[in-house]
């Protein structure tokens, strides 16, 4: 019975994979894609936030609370990937700078690609990562769809604005399917024991902390402009977890990866969704206080 769980859920995860990238793709624009570079100051720290500060300070993070080895690799594996889909999404809701925050998200993803091949074996210690493995997988089911569906907006922009919705609903279903099969599947099995006693409040404290740390990494530096440091704050607090997923499949073999990176990812969402509210209600009563700022 729980072996059909995880088969679902594995089968689950790749259609997340591939349709949140894919939506994204359908979504994209050149002159968003291209927007980023006109801000170069600004591109260079986000690179340097998210692929250089948020990994050491991952790894603060297991210096000062140890975990097993395994939820560790789903720690260092979150923090390595960065460019999360969803961000120009967020963005649109928080009022920060949308433009600046799709074509960054584009260009993340396609450093993370490249990145966590070559990175993961020095990040984390004592686990042997495929190279060759991690970063086909990570080409197949992230880079590839992303071509594709970007020249699908290029040439057949009609038919791109049509797909969009399909596949942006096809990947939040699959990524609930996802979080719910192996939370029922983990929890009603004999792994639940060892996962609780693994993760445990220490776990817990070091998932919210590393959240809220690389949100406040992000926000400090996002420059002076209100509208850039939102997207950077959420740039690097809401991971890809489309690529730690893809790297997951490719090279790790052990369930308490996966339960960290999947643990990771709901109070990242929790998380995001209570910063992005609030962000929400505090523009939406500054508008109304001042109605000419938006004329």
């Amino acid at each position: 019975m729980f072996e059909l769980f995880f088969e679902i859920g594995n089968y689950a995860i790749w259609i997340f994979v591939v349709t949140s990238i894919a939506a994204m793709g359908l979504n994209l624009t050149v002159p968003e894609v291209l927007a980023p570079w006109k801000k170069k100051w600004l591109l260079s720290i986000s690179l340097i936030a998210n692929f250089v500060v948020v990994p050491l300070f991952a790894l603060f993070i297991l210096y000062l609370f140890p975990l097993d080895l395994e939820l560790a690799t789903g720690l260092i594996l979150v923090a390595a990937a960065a460019g999360a889909p969803s961000l120009p999404k967020a963005m649109e809701l928080v009022g920060g700078n949308v433009a600046y925050a799709v074509g960054l998200t584009m260009i993340l993803i396609l450093v993370t690609i490249f990145y966590m091949p070559f990175m993961l074996p020095y990040l984390i210690e004592g686990v042997q990562v495929d190279q060759t493995s991690t970063a086909m997988y990570l080409i197949v089911f992230m880079l590839v769809p992303l071509l594709i569906t970007m020249a699908i907006r290029a040439k057949f922009p009609l038919l791109a604005y049509r797909l969009y919705p399909v596949v942006d609903r096809v990947s939040d279903l699959s990524i609930v399917v996802v979080l719910l099969i192996y939370t029922v599947a983990l929890f009603m099995s004999d792994f639940s024991v060892k996962a609780g006693t693994l993760l445990g409040l220490e776990g817990i404290a070091v998932a919210i902390l590393f959240i809220l740390g690389s949100f406040a990494i992000g926000y400090a530096l996002g420059g002076p402009e209100l509208q850039n440091r939102h997207v950077l704050a959420f740039g690097t607090g809401f991971r890809n977890v489309s690529a730690a997923l893809v790297v997951v499949s490719a090279s790790f073999t052990e369930p308490q990866t996966l339960f960290m990176v999947l643990v990771i990812a709901i109070f990242g969402i929790v998380f995001m969704f209570i910063i992005g509210g609030w962000l929400y209600r505090k523009n939406r009563k500054e508008g109304q206080r001042n109605p000419a700022r938006d004329l």
